[in-house]
């Protein structure tokens, strides 16, 4: 390989972190994958704890962080929400196990991998409350879905594709994002756009309790209040 870019440095790094562990993860083995000099890893990177900083950041970003930005192109609540599952659907799933191993081992990695969970969280329990408008229960639900993409990994063998979707669609009805299936896997919105509706501000209230009403099942400008 005669050009070996920063990105493909880090790239490599996650794929040989997914294959075989924090372990593997060492300068030599990543320069003999590449058949390079050390100094071409020197290059791009002062020493391993500067390119194990620059790792952590751009899974971050790859798996997090870019994630929520594809997210919020969308308008609706539901549809960012649809998003982000399928995304963890077609995400391979050992590299997160891999990292979360990493972590127990390496308190820098796990402060890492502490504010990945924690904005992934409180992204999910924000599209929570603007489709069941009660934060408590959104926060709940967060967790739900996160202990399911969580756990789903580290079962033997790993719950995967049209299972592991099956598990999100059920948290989706009993948390009363979707109405109970009648026709397959067909994700069926009616619900949500008709409570969307029935409490949207946008038409003059007829009286103060309506008006409370409104207030209180409908996030105001969509400012993240709710």
């Amino acid at each position: 390989m005669t050009t070996t870019t920063k990105r493909k440095w880090l790239e490599e790094g996650l794929t040989l972190l997914a294959e075989s562990g924090a372990g593997a993860l060492t300068i030599e083995m990543l320069t003999s994958r590449f058949g390079v000099t050390k100094g071409s890893f020197y290059h791009h990177f002062q020493h391993f704890q500067d390119y194990k900083e620059h790792l952590l950041s751009f899974y971050e970003d790859e798996r997090t962080l870019q994630v929520i930005e594809s997210a919020e192109q969308h308008e609706v609540p539901l549809d960012r929400l649809e998003l982000i599952i399928q995304a963890t659907l077609h995400q391979p799933s050992q590299l997160e196990v891999s990292l979360r191993a990493w972590a127990l081992q390496d308190r820098f990695v796990q402060s890492y991998q502490q504010r990945i969970d924690q904005r992934r969280l409180a992204y999910l329990a924000d599209l929570a409350c603007q489709i069941c408008h009660d934060r408590e229960r959104a926060h709940r639900i967060s967790h739900l879905f996160s202990s399911i993409f969580v756990g789903s990994q580290h079962i033997l063998p790993p719950v995967q594709g049209d299972e592991l979707e099956a598990l999100y669609r059920e948290v989706e009805r009993i948390s009363d994002f979707l109405p109970s299936p009648e026709g397959g896997k067909h994700i069926r919105k009616e619900s949500y756009y008709a409570r969307e509706k029935l409490f949207s501000c946008s038409e003059p209230a007829r009286d103060s309790a309506i008006a409370g009403q409104c207030r209180l099942y409908r996030c105001q400008d969509r400012d993240r209040d709710c």
